[in-house]
């Protein structure tokens, strides 16, 4: 695994264990890293359903950057706070929709079971996203070239084409 700073690991390791037993991931580019694909993450996000994504108001209180609240634009709907834990940015982006082409909201990426693994991190059993749903979520967003740049890291570090 690419080397992770002090304060990114303590950081991962904080949310984890204030958010076991609940229905979250680490998502984004910090997913990625966490699985071995090698990029850059300077930031953490996090998708959650809605009470787990409420919840941080909570549990991450003493972080606090700016509260999760529901958030509707033109093109996604998501809980969504910021929290500063160990000098990282910590953002929720819980339970988000995005809006296609045709003007209808895709299903809710709300950290299932199907959009999700667990990995173990420094002795801490840890819920990232898989690389799959990183990129579907990336392409239903319009972040082409977050989704090719990642895309083309996945196939070489694999060997594979993957056909999303």
């Amino acid at each position: 695994m690419k080397q992770v700073p002090k304060n990114f690991q303590k950081t991962i390791i904080t949310i984890s264990k204030l958010l076991e037993g609940k229905q979250y991931a680490i998502r984004g580019t910090a997913s990625l890293v966490l699985q071995d694909i090698d990029m850059n993450a300077d930031d953490i996000d996090i998708i959650a359903d809605r009470d787990t994504s409420l919840l941080c108001n909570e549990v991450f209180s003493k972080y606090l950057v700016e509260k999760v609240k529901y958030k509707k634009s033109d093109k996604f709907k998501s809980y969504y706070g910021k929290f500063d834990i160990n000098s990282i940015q910590v953002e929720i982006m819980g339970c988000m929709q995005i809006k296609n082409k045709k003007g209808k909201w895709n299903k809710p990426f709300d950290a299932s079971s199907d959009e999700i693994k667990t990995i173990k991190f420094d002795n801490q059993l840890v819920k990232v996203t898989k690389p799959e749903t990183e990129l579907k979520m990336f392409s239903l967003m319009g972040r082409w070239n977050a989704f090719h740049k990642i895309k083309r890291q996945i196939e070489k570090q694999n060997q594979i084409e993957l056909s999303i």
